[in-house]
């Protein structure tokens, strides 16, 4: 299996019994091992916290490459629709390719509040992944993580999940976001957008394209200095945006 020791086949609910229940979508290629935390954080401030395992993840590149980007959409909207009927308020958080499935279940639910971070709805590589991986990744299924960081940095790069990116799924990645962006408009309710200046692989422009985009009358913008791609895990800044993030919930939820 092509996999990282940051891994996790599971899939966790947290804290049942709160009506206030939070929706946790983690990256692309990525599995609950990056959000689990969160999971916890949250769980301990009093929210019923549930982060799955999208389809063709936590479990093999190979499985990833079948996948469908509409597979990943009607996996997050029915898992957002069975803690609706078990909660009174509703709050979806999502990363990277999880950050656009967040937009996605946005335009359709009534939700209390969303969190969207680390959002790629544009790429660091244009030409890569708008034009080279549609016309061949049915020729190359793989390619190796390590190289899209450059040479002095892919020793010490830490990666999640697989250790390459299935292209076929990227391909459908692609798909999904020309899809969310059209929607974007339609976003009303209130919004965090958080993202990193330390970021390597979504480019900053992704902040403003959420946050001036969305309609959302109550929206916040939380950049920070460190962290990376992967703000849920262990890092610097993992504190301050976990306080944020309570925070910023809390304000939604009605009684």
């Amino acid at each position: 299996m092509n996999t990282s020791n940051k891994f996790d086949v599971n899939n966790y609910q947290f804290n049942k019994e709160s009506r206030n229940g939070v929706y946790i979508i983690h990256g692309f290629t990525n599995t609950t091992y990056e959000v689990k935390e969160l999971a916890i954080y949250l769980s301990k401030q009093g929210f019923y916290t549930r982060a799955d395992n999208l389809p063709g993840h936590g479990t093999t590149p190979e499985d990833c490459n079948r996948c469908r980007y509409s597979d990943w959409i009607e996996f997050v909207e029915q898992g957002v629709a069975e803690m609706t009927s078990h909660c009174d308020n509703i709050f979806v958080i999502g990363i990277s390719m999880g950050s656009v499935l967040a937009l996605q279940v946005s335009s359709i639910f009534p939700l209390n509040a969303a969190v969207f971070t680390s959002t790629v709805l544009q790429f660091k590589d244009k030409f890569e992944v708008r034009i080279f991986i549609p016309l061949f990744h049915r020729l190359y299924p793989y390619r190796s993580k390590q190289k899209i960081y450059p040479k002095e940095l892919r020793d010490t790069m830490e990666y999640f999940g697989y250790d390459v990116w299935p292209l076929t799924a990227v391909n459908e990645m692609r798909k999904l976001t020309n899809k969310v962006r059209k929607v974007l408009p339609i976003i009303k309710c209130p919004a965090l957008v958080i993202h990193s200046k330390a970021d390597l692989l979504s480019p900053q422009s992704n902040i403003s394209l959420v946050y001036d985009t969305i309609s959302s009358e109550n929206k916040e913008k939380m950049i920070v200095e460190n962290g990376g791609h992967n703000l849920f895990v262990t890092n610097p800044d993992q504190k301050t945006i976990f306080k944020n993030i309570a925070v910023f919930l809390n304000q939604f939820c009605e009684k």
